[in-house]
């Protein structure tokens, strides 16, 4: 009986053991085709990200390429540089315009060799004679530079052609009010000249008659001059110029006027000896005096302050008088070719003037208010960097008649 009974316990925990077993087997194989499952999901994900990711580096290659070609097609210089200065990237354009650059060389050592030293501005003269814009980028976040260098040179000149076809259209528009101006001076000049040659006058006479004639003369040929400086557009031939040899030329010049006219003159220059600019010494000392030459022509005393210094890589000469001033209105056209607030003037002083500083890489203001006076600026880039402070003002005869202000030793 025990037995019996114990045999029939062991049968039911063998049962309950199979179907335990059997719940576990079931539960193994739902978890089988779950995983099964999710590998397959997986595998299909990895299958698409990865055509995915073949197909963006398909894309990005053949977007390098494009840019590869691009960058061999532009016809202005590319220079890639790392963090150090070295050049890493360079196309065809930029071997063309800087001979000897390659990769790894020295972006310094590439602009000592090839782009003239000393300029400011977005635009460089190269040593070649060629004219380029550069401008330069930063690849931040990443370290380095990216430099590009166009090719300007046609650009400018064909620029200039342009301006001075121009110019000989303006002339040629108002070739009949200058045979007017200039026919009115040559007329006095004959009526003086004709006078010259009657036997009643005195010798003072004579003298007055033949000073009249110089001086109608002289105007006329400073209307011939101004068109042909104005013509010329600014193409003078340039050299290293020392700029107390300007000034001083322009003190010179300011002389005989200021005796003439019994003006007081104030010269302050703070330039020494080593200051320099390259330029053209007859053209700028010719634009100097023309400036200068307006105080003169107003009534009463004439006072004429003269300043020079430098700043910024800069030289500034400022040109002021005590004269009426200038309207608003008019200080926006006194530079155009042709104007004139003056009856016998040929409104071709300022716009010469002009044409010389443009032609010279600098620039030309005015500052005026009616009834204080003007005052002229003419600012010049210079040859080298000055570091130093100027040595003060140049002698100047103190017998000239000249009322001279000197710098601080």
């Amino acid at each position: 009986m025990l037995m019996a009974e114990h045999k029939i316990a062991q049968r039911e925990q063998l049962e309950d053991a199979f179907q335990v077993f059997n719940q576990v087997s079931g539960q193994l194989v739902d978890s089988y085709q779950q995983l099964q499952q999710q590998v397959a999901r997986l595998t299909r994900e990895l299958s698409e990200a990865r055509s995915e990711r073949l197909l963006q580096l398909a894309e990005k290659e053949s977007l390098a390429n494009r840019l590869v070609h691009l960058l061999e097609t532009l016809p202005a210089a590319v220079v890639v540089l790392d963090g150090a200065g070295l050049v890493k990237q360079i196309n065809t354009a930029a071997r063309d315009i800087l001979p000897g650059i390659d990769l790894n060389s020295d972006w310094q050592q590439i602009e000592r060799l090839h782009i003239v030293p000393g300029q400011k501005g977005d635009e460089q003269q190269l040593v070649s004679g060629r004219l380029v814009s550069l401008t330069r980028r930063s690849l931040a976040p990443e370290p380095g530079t990216i430099l590009l260098l166009l090719d300007v040179t046609e650009t400018r000149q064909l620029q200039e052609r342009m301006a001075r076809r121009q110019r000989l259209s303006v002339m040629g528009e108002m070739a009949a009010q200058l045979a007017h101006q200039i026919r009115t001076p040559l007329s006095s000049a004959l009526l003086y000249t004709s006078h010259l040659s009657r036997d009643d006058l005195s010798p003072q006479q004579r003298e007055k008659f033949s000073t009249r004639c110089l001086e109608r003369l002289h105007h006329m040929e400073s209307q011939v001059n101004d068109m042909l400086s104005f013509a010329r557009g600014g193409q003078f031939e340039r050299t290293p110029l020392v700029v107390r040899e300007l000034l001083m030329e322009l003190v010179a010049n300011l002389e005989p006027l200021s005796r003439e006219h019994d003006a007081v003159v104030n010269y302050q220059f703070e330039v020494d000896e080593t200051t320099r600019i390259d330029g053209n010494f007859a053209a700028l000392s010719g634009a100097l005096l023309n400036v200068a030459q307006n105080a003169f022509q107003q009534a009463g005393g004439i006072e004429l302050g003269v300043q020079a210094g430098q700043q910024s890589g800069e030289l500034f000469i400022r040109i002021s008088d005590n004269g009426p001033g200038i309207r608003v209105e008019d200080q926006e056209r006194i530079f155009d070719p042709f104007y004139t607030t003056r009856p016998d003037g040929t409104g071709l002083g300022l716009a010469v003037v002009q044409s010389v500083v443009l032609s010279h890489q600098g620039r030309i203001s005015v500052n005026s208010t009616l009834g204080e006076g003007s005052c002229f600026e003419i600012c010049l880039p210079l040859s080298m960097a000055h570091t130093r402070e100027p040595a003060g003002a140049p002698e100047c005869d103190p017998e000239s008649g000249l009322n001279v202000v000197r710098s601080p030793a």
